[in-house]
């Protein structure tokens, strides 16, 4: 059986791009939180947050307990993961979790805002959730790549550290 891979980071930052490609090279199942969420709790997130962002996070704490029991997963979070400490106690259980780092001024320049809840309205949101969780995604990853060439390139640096910690 093989760890879990949970790819963590900003919105913007490629998790879910790079957690379809990996688990695909790596013959995993790929699984992307935010769309478990929804099927799970039958709304969106958007939905979810409208009643408050708590009942978010809850569903979200309770969605990474029940993936942490998971084999061979590639696991895309979504970026706010880190505001609870025990979502991450949970998936470290039985993952490897890849810190997905792309420059804040990347990100900005192609996010779609209206998608993301915390940042509707203004782009510049994302410094403040950029410098509220910058040192958590350090503080909780395994492993942290730069996401700062093309795609084949940083998805060619996350499985050449996998092979560093023997995890593929």
């Amino acid at each position: 059986m093989k760890k879990n891979k949970v790819i963590i980071g900003m919105p913007g930052s490629g998790k879910s791009t790079f957690g379809d490609m990996l688990s695909k090279k790596l013959f995993m199942n790929f699984i992307d939180m935010d769309y478990y969420i929804e099927q799970d709790e039958n709304k969106t997130i958007h939905e979810m947050f409208a009643i408050s962002e708590n009942c978010f996070r809850d569903v979200e704490t309770r969605c990474s307990k029940d993936l942490s029991k998971l084999n061979s997963h590639v696991i895309a979070t979504g970026g706010g993961i880190v505001k609870r400490k025990e979502n991450i106690d949970y998936l470290k259980e039985n993952s490897i979790i890849i810190f997905i780092n792309r420059p804040i001024e990347n990100i900005i320049k192609d996010i779609d805002i209206d998608s993301r809840p915390l940042l509707t309205g203004e782009k510049e949101k994302i410094y403040n959730l950029y410098n509220e969780r910058i040192d958590l995604y350090k503080q909780y990853c395994d492993i942290e790549i730069e996401n700062t060439g093309k795609i084949s390139d940083t998805l060619d640096k996350i499985i050449e550290q996998l092979k560093m910690v023997d995890e593929i």
